[in-house]
C-alpha cells in the first residue's frame, strides 16, 4: 500500500520537518534519512515507524531548522579550499587555458563552507521536535493508507463474492456427478458391447462408478472452501490490526483446494468452475501481499 504524509512540530529555538513516504512491499522496510547531527536518533525513529507499520517500504525525511539567531556560524574548510585553488592553477598553466578562481567559484565548491560541528547528541528539545513532527507525519500516512485499504476491501469482498457463488453453485452439482457419470458408463458399456455383445458385469461395473465416486468426491475441499471463506470475512471485518499475512496464508490454502477440485471434477463445467475460483484466488492474493 502506498502513502504520504508530512508533519511539523516546534520545541525551544528547533523547528522539525518530517514527510513519510511509503509504497508496496511484502515486508516492512523502513529507511530514515537525517542529518549528520542526528544520527543518533535514527534507529529510535525507525523502531518508532516499524512500531505502526507491518508492510511497505518507507522513506523517512527529517530536517531540522533553528531559529534566527541560533544558526551556529560558518566554518572554511582551508585545506579544502587551498587544494582546489592549486589543482586550479596547474590546470591552468598544464593546459594553457585562461581565467580565474573568483569568490563565486569557491564559494560553489561543494563542502567548501560548512556549519559548526553541533554536539555529539541532539538536544532534548530537538529530540522532542523531531518525534512530534514524525508522530504527525505518520498519523497523517496511516490515515491515507486507510482510505486506500477500504478501496482495496471492496474489491476483496466482490471477489469473494463471487467465490462464493462458485463454492455454492459446485456444492449443489457435485452430488448430481456420480449418478450422470454412472449413467453414462452403463451406456458406453453397451455400445461397445454392441446388439450380440454380452451383457456388462453389474458388480463390476458397480465397483467401478464406486471408485470413481471416492476418487471425485470434492465434499471436504468445497466445505474448506466455504470455510476459508468465512475466515477471510471475519478478517476484513477487523479494525485496528494488521491482516495481510494472515489473508496471503489463506489464499494459498483456497488455490490449493480449487486445484484439488479441479484435478477431481469428472465434468468440464465444474472444471471451469474450479478454474475461475483460481482465477479469482489469484487476483486476491496479488492485492493481500502488499496489504497491510
Amino acid at each position: 500500500m502506498t502513502g504520504f504524509g508530512r508533519g511539523e512540530a516546534s520545541a525551544g529555538p528547533f523547528t522539525a520537518s518530517v514527510e513519510v513516504r511509503s509504497v508496496n512491499h511484502r515486508f516492512a522496510d523502513v529507511r530514515v534519512k537525517v542529518p549528520s547531527g542526528l544520527a543518533g536518533l535514527e534507529p529510535v525513529l525507525q523502531q518508532r515507524v516499524q512500531g505502526r507499520v507491518h508492510r511497505g517500504r518507507l522513506d523517512v525525511s527529517v530536517s531540522v531548522a533553528r531559529a534566527v539567531g541560533e544558526t551556529p556560524p560558518l566554518e572554511i574548510n582551508r585545506d579544502l579550499v587551498a587544494a582546489y585553488v592549486k589543482a586550479a592553477d596547474t590546470i591552468r598553466r598544464d593546459f594553457g587555458l585562461t581565467g580565474e578562481v573568483t569568490l563565486q567559484t569557491v564559494l560553489a565548491l561543494p563542502d567548501a563552507l560548512s556549519q559548526r560541528a553541533a554536539a555529539a547528541a541532539p538536544s532534548g528539545e530537538e529530540k522532542e521536535a523531531v518525534l512530534a513532527a514524525l508522530d504527525q507525519a505518520m498519523t497523517a500516512h496511516d490515515a491515507m493508507r486507510s482510505e486506500e485499504g477500504a478501496i482495496l476491501a471492496r474489491d476483496l469482498r466482490r471477489r469473494l463474492e463471487s467465490i462464493g457463488r462458485l463454492q455454492r453453485s459446485l456444492s449443489e452439482r457435485a452430488p448430481q456427478m456420480i449418478p450422470f457419470y454412472a449413467k453414462k458408463l452403463e451406456t458406453r458399456v453397451r455400445e461397445l458391447a454392441g446388439p450380440a455383445g454380452a451383457a456388462a458385469d453389474p458388480a463390476r461395473l458397480a465397483q467401478e462408478i464406486a471408485l470413481t465416486a471416492e476418487r471425485s468426491d470434492i465434499t471436504e475441499e468445497l466445505v474448506r472452501l466455504a470455510g476459508y471463506l468465512e475466515q477471510v470475512d471475519r478478517l476484513l471485518a477487523q479494525t485496528g490490526e494488521p491482516v495481510g499475512k494472515k489473508l496471503d496464508f489463506i489464499m494459498q490454502e483456497m488455490n490449493r483446494e480449487a486445484n484439488t477440485i479441479n484435478s477431481k471434477a469428472i465434468d468440464l463445467s465444474m472444471c471451469q468452475d474450479a478454474i475461475d475460483v483460481k482465477a479469482e484466488v489469484e487476483k486476491i492474493r496479488e492485492q493481500v501481499q502488499n496489504l497491510e
